[in-house]
This record gives C-alpha cells, structure tokens and sequence, in this order.
C-alpha cells in the first residue's frame, strides 16, 4: 500500500501533519472525517507503480468482506479463551492464506509489540478496517471487553455482508443478462448478416431503410471494429476516472438514486446499514456524534453520506437524532418517526435494531421483485431487437421473391 502524507485541522484550528498507508486518497480522506478533521492537503509519497494503472488492476490484493469477517471471528475466539492479544495476532498472521492480511498483521503485531496501543495500531490502515471497526476496536480496549466487541463486529459485518450480497445480486443478474444479450446481437451482425448481404448483392436487391441501418452496423463491427473496441475502452477508462474523482463519485451516487427499481433498493441497504452502524456503535459506548459520525462515513453511497453530513453539527448543536436527520430530506419518513419515538422512550437501540430487521426484509421483498420482473422484460427486449434484426434481413427476400413470381 501507498504512504500519503496529509495536512489537516482540528476543529479548534490546531493542524496536524502526518504520513499513514492506505489503499487511495479516498480512503485517507474517509479516515480523516473519521477522526472529525478538516482535510487541507493529501500527497502520495513514494508510491511507484500506483495510479490511474493500479486503480484499474483487477488483480490488485484485497480484503474482502468475508477474509475481515473470518479474522474478527478467529480473533473474538481466541481473545475468549484467554490467549493474550499479542499471540492471538501472531497466530492470526502464521495461519493467514492472504498475503496483504499477513503484512498487515505483521505490522500491527510488530506496533503493538513496541508498546502501540491496539487501535492505534488498527488506526494506521484506514483502508482495511472501517471507521466503525477501528473505534469499537478503541472502546474494547479501553473497557476491556474487547471479546464482546468482537462478538457484536463479527455479527454486525455478517449482516452487512447478506445484505450487501442480496443487493449485489438483485444488481448483477440484469448486468449478465445485458452482456449475453450484447453478445447474441454482436453475433448476428458479424457471422450471419453478411452472409444475406452477398444475396442481396448478388440480386441487387433494393433495401428497405430498417435493413440498411443493420447491414450498416454489421460492416462497422466488421470493418472498424477497432473503433468499436477503443470506443468502449475509453467509455471504461472514463467511467472509472469520473467514478475515483469525489465529483464524478457524487453524481453518478446520485443518479443511482433515482431509477424506480434500482434506486429504493440502494436506498434501502443504506438505511439498514446506517442503523446497523447506528445501534452497534452506540451499544458498544460511542457518544451519539461519533456514533453518527462514523455511521454516516461507513455508508456506500456517497450522494447519502453528502446529505447525512450536517447530521452531527445539528446533534452536537442541540437537536434531536430525529429532528437533525428530517432535516437532511433522504431517510424515509417511517425511520425519521421510529427514531423519534427511540428517544422518547429511550429504546433507541431497540428502534434501530427494528429498523434494521424491517429493511432487510424490505430488501427481500425487493430483490425477488426485481427478479421476476428481469426476465420477461430482458426476454421482451432481446427479442424485440432480434426479431427487428430477423425482419430486416427478410423484407428485401420478400420483395425478391415478388420480383421473380410478376416476371414469371
């Protein structure tokens, strides 16, 4: 991982300069809110090979949700049985499969063997471990309960995952399906359209507008098909360069947000996702700003996260959780009443955890609708452009035979 160094500002104005490893500039800006800090400057330093190249390697080393997810469990098991934290890293790291995870290990073991403490040590790899996991990390430390921490991470992130699992797939069908339709298409025009265009010029047949248009897109991909190709790379390169810039991230969050299928679905996950981050941090000793704080920082789509932003200063300025969260216009009115009524009666935790429940079933529902509506409606479009395609071929045999019976 690349270093960055960044200059920062607390909020009394006092600035802080320093050099941690993380994944990308996004992710040292994240850490950086994280901590309630005021962003100046972030520089990569030393970072060869990194880059627009790096960022669209799909080989690059990663941590998955699922390799985090094994080590909290491993990690809360052996903390249980009474194995010092030292040795538990230690074993973690030797029984490690993933190569980044074991460096990353090491290191923590190697800071924390020279008197770091654990969530410092946690803290110097942003990228890996959410704002959320490093602070609870911090809380089970300090009240030596870190093995009920654990327990409540390893279950919130297995949450997380089926969640983001569920919406991943209701998301990916549509994507294979598009591609296979692409496909069959592509097909059509490069093996089997030429092979009608020699009949028709063998015949000098006369063709009909809708044929011209599919013979005209057949030679494109046969004769500029390196058009076609760079065409579609620099689509991709643009798309990923828009997406890693904080701008280009911001509006394309935001139109995800409105399609009438896609877009409650996302907003859905990030609802339960915020009150999952919500009622484990607060539970696990957080005040309610940095419970927020962070909850807000771990959501996935940016276009909330920029909306929940004023969220914290309104808390911190005396306004309700509720009241500060109506304020932001983008969590559904039925979440804005539960919270109220949670801190009303002081069951907030409860209303979260409700909250949370009722959404992942809301999700459900979601992603069985949008499955079954797939589909028919993909099996209606290929169709259509396949029959169009069919139909353009054999208008002008049709009017080849017409030709041939008035002569006889």
């Amino acid at each position: 991982m690349p270093d960055f160094h960044y200059v920062a500002k607390k909020p009394s104005g006092e600035q802080l300069t320093a050099t941690i490893k993380a994944a990308d500039l996004e992710a040292v800006r994240e850490y950086l809110k994280s901590k309630g800090l005021i962003v100046e400057d972030i520089t990569e330093v030393d970072a060869p090979g990194g880059g627009l190249l790096a960022s669209l390697n799909p080989f690059r080393k990663r941590i998955s949700t699922k390799e985090l997810l094994i080590f909290t469990k491993y990690f809360s098991i052996l903390i249980k049985a009474g194995i010092p934290v030292l040795k538990s890293l230690k074993i973690l790291e030797d029984q490690s499969s993933n190569l980044l995870l074991k460096e990353i290990l090491k290191k923590i073991y190697e800071d924390v063997t020279g008197g770091t403490s654990l969530h410092v040590a946690f803290d110097n790899f942003p990228d890996i471990f959410p704002p959320s996991y490093r602070n609870l990390i911090r809380i089970g430390e300090e009240s030596g309960a870190l093995h009920e921490v654990l327990v409540r991470l390893h279950d919130s992130l297995s949450k997380s995952q089926k969640l983001r699992g569920k919406v991943i797939g209701a998301l990916t069908y549509p994507a294979v399906i598009s591609m296979v339709a692409i496909s069959v298409v592509c097909f059509l025009l490069i093996a089997i359209i030429p092979k009608f265009v020699k009949i028709f010029a063998q015949h000098g047949a006369t063709l009909p507008m809708i044929t011209q248009v599919v013979v005209g897109s057949s030679n494109l991909l046969l004769s500029r098909w390196y058009v076609v190709v760079s065409a579609a790379l620099s689509g991709f390169v643009g798309f990923t360069m828009c997406y890693r810039s904080e701008s280009g991230r911001l509006l394309i969050h935001k139109a995800m947000l409105i399609p009438p299928v896609v877009g409650p679905l996302i907003l859905k996950y990030n609802v339960a996702s915020f009150a999952s981050n919500l009622d484990m941090l607060s539970r696990g000793g957080a005040s309610v700003p940095n419970a927020l704080r962070m909850s807000i920082n771990s959501l996935g789509n940016d276009a909330m996260k920029n909306m929940l932003e004023p969220v914290v200063k309104d808390v911190e300025a005396g306004l309700t959780i509720a009241e500060a969260i109506k304020r932001a216009d983008i969590m559904p009115p039925l979440v804005i009443q539960m919270i109220a009524v949670g801190e009303e009666t002081g069951a907030l935790n409860e209303m979260l955890e409700t909250i949370c429940s009722f959404y992942e079933e809301e999700i459900d529902a979601n992603v069985a609708t949008v499955l079954s509506l797939i589909e028919p409606c993909f099996i209606l479009v290929l169709g259509g452009i396949v029959g169009t395609i069919v139909i353009s071929m054999y208008l002008p045999i049709f009017k080849l035979s017409q030709t041939v019976s008035g002569h006889k």
